[in-house]
């Protein structure tokens, strides 16, 4: 954004899915027949089937291949998702190989929140089971059933005992450590609104877990026969006569090495938000939606090559190329918002109420903010805003008062009607300018007054659209009173009336929210098989995590934060016993 800090920007904010290496697809580098890169090519405009990307680079010669491994089951890639393949492969008894393009000690492991269901270690701490159909179908109304609904059961029915398995390295003291968001007294494990639905299950663990976490699954597949070739960048597969995937050749530190896998390859690199050519072409909706003045932009997702890869051999690309973050921006775009996503009111540049502020979770309230007129977009509530947040659902970026308490927020309201015209904020913390220009990685300026006119004012609205400010909270209020949004449809436990001064908003400038990772990839069956043009499955050639699509619909939405997370321990688990079973 250019004014603000994107949510999942934040580097401590709401789990997502990790990253392992970075690397340009240009490590491997190989050469069209002509000896032209694939980086120096252009195969047509942006978004047209054409873009160089998608062309298949000459193969590479068995003369250029400087060694060679035999295994059953090859990963390529050691995030989330092929850290628990490997182990999963090795446990089923398969002969296991694995490529890493960073090296051992550079290995990152990014997110620390795990959303999940019926997990032993939720029920030790007092989570009640949830009932799986009933959780199976919310997520497909919230992908409008653009999730491949086998793939998506089978998740559900087996994230508990994953997690559990996740886990299952840790002392009893660490397990005991794991901060499970939004779970206090008084607080129900279920919540309603507009149709989609949402519970309680995001465990969070520190930095220092996760990385014990997954270190430890590393070294027990290591243990149990599995060998990493690190810094060797998966390059392209290897099919025989018939289309099947035998292996895969990648790049490491002595040139080509080629794995043959009997059983099967399963891609594991992560999404394709770091490379801007397959953004440009394949984030159509994105760029539909954007203003002259956005652009879609990544700096903390893969480069996409494992999805190439999967592609020249015949994989077909889900037409539903989900992202977390980037098709839209809302006045909640930040964990350290002060009242993080709670449908307050919202307005647009022209003072204007323009959606259902609490319908469903955060990504579906804001899609509707990507389409409002440039400049300001607020959100304004009153001083009885600790009822307001305990009304909420359980989501991404809610704001956690079982966590957090209310003597900040208090605090910081405090200090905004201290502060007049210059709101909370002061020297490093925030710009003390109208229309909340914020500093990156700065909370927003909170705004108080006694009266609408004032505060928006504040918020940087003149003019007609001050007017039209004052005269939407009055109308707000009437709604709320009547108990029925006839506006926006907004459930009635939601409708709060703004009457208790002072009165308190915060304002960003409107933008597309920046792109976290992307979250579609190649098409797979409910094995995580990759499909062909005849939507039937590639022999040999298997996908998981952010590499692969029919998880989410257009947009990352879940009722428990941080199932991009557990989406890819538990497919990529599920897929390597599959694939060893062969």
């Amino acid at each position: 954004m250019e004014n603000g800090l994107s949510r999942r920007a934040f580097l401590g904010g709401a789990a997502f899915a990790g990253i392992a290496g970075m690397g340009a697809l240009s490590a491997c580098a190989p050469q069209r027949r002509g000896g032209e890169s694939l980086s120096q090519t252009s195969g047509g405009e942006a978004g047209i089937a054409g873009a160089s990307w998608r062309d298949a680079p000459a193969k590479i010669g068995d003369d250029e291949i400087a060694e060679t491994r035999d295994c059953e089951a090859l990963v390529i890639g050691l995030g989330h998702a092929g850290c628990c393949a490997m182990k999963a492969a090795v446990e089923a008894g398969a002969e296991v190989c694995a490529m890493q393009e960073t090296s051992e000690d550079a290995l990152l492991f990014k997110g620390h929140s795990y959303g999940h269901i019926n997990s032993e270690f939720l029920k030790s701490r007092g989570v009640p089971e949830v009932d799986v159909a009933e959780f199976f179908n919310d997520w497909q109304v919230r992908s409008n059933n653009r999730s491949n609904p086998g793939l998506i059961m089978r998740y559900i029915t087996h994230v508990g005992e994953t997690f559990d398995w996740l886990i299952e390295g840790l002392t009893d003291e660490e397990k005991q450590s794991i901060y499970i968001c939004y779970l206090m007294e008084g607080i129900p494990f279920k919540r309603e609104f507009s149709g989609v639905k949402t519970w309680i299950g995001t465990a969070r663990l520190t930095t220092k877990l996760v990385e014990k976490m997954y270190r430890g699954i590393i070294g027990e597949a290591v243990a149990g026969g599995a060998e990493v070739l690190w810094e060797t960048k998966g390059c392209q597969l290897v099919t025989d006569e018939a289309g099947k995937v035998v292996g895969a050749i990648g790049l490491g530190p002595n040139g080509y090495v080629k794995v043959n896998a009997s059983k099967g390859v399963i891609l594991t690199t992560g999404g394709f938000g770091s490379n801007e050519e397959m953004r440009e072409d394949l984030l159509y909706e994105i760029k539909e939606s954007m203003g002259e003045q956005d652009q879609i932009s990544c700096n903390l997702d893969c480069d996409g090559s494992g999805i190439q890869m999967g592609y020249w051999a015949g994989g077909r690309l889900d037409p539903c190329m989900g992202t977390m973050d980037g098709a839209y921006w809302y006045p909640t775009d930040s964990p350290i918002d002060p009242i993080g996503a709670t449908s307050s009111l919202w307005m647009n540049a022209d003072g204007k109420r323009y959606c259902n502020e609490g319908f469903g979770s955060t990504e579906l309230q804001a899609m509707p903010g990507a389409k409002q007129p440039d400049g300001v977009t607020c959100s304004v509530f009153d001083s009885n805003v600790e009822e307001l947040i305990k009304a909420q659902a359980f989501g991404h970026m809610s704001y956690d008062y079982a966590e957090k308490g209310f003597d900040g927020l208090h605090e910081t309201m405090e200090k905004a009607y201290a502060g007049g015209e210059q709101g909370s904020a002061d020297g490093d913390e925030a710009e003390n300018t109208a229309g909340a220009d914020k500093a990156l990685m700065s909370p927003p300026t909170l705004y108080a007054a006694d009266d609408y006119e004032t505060l928006g004012k504040y918020l940087g609205y003149a003019g007609q659209s001050l007017e039209n400010f004052v005269a939407t909270i009055e109308r707000y209020n009437e709604l709320c009173e009547k108990g029925f949004d006839e506006d926006f449809g907004k459930d009635s436990g939601l409708l709060f009336p703004i009457k208790t001064p002072p009165f308190y908003g915060f304002a960003g400038t409107k933008a597309l929210g920046v792109l976290m990772v992307t979250v579609g990839g190649l098409l797979v069956d409910e094995n995580g098989a990759v499909l062909g043009k005849d939507y039937r499955p590639i022999p040999g050639l298997f996908a998981a995590g952010n590499a692969s699509g029919g998880r989410f619909g257009w947009q990352y939405s879940t009722s428990i934060g941080g199932e991009s997370l557990t989406t890819a321990n538990t497919l990529g688990r599920l897929t390597a016993e599959y694939v060893a079973s062969l």
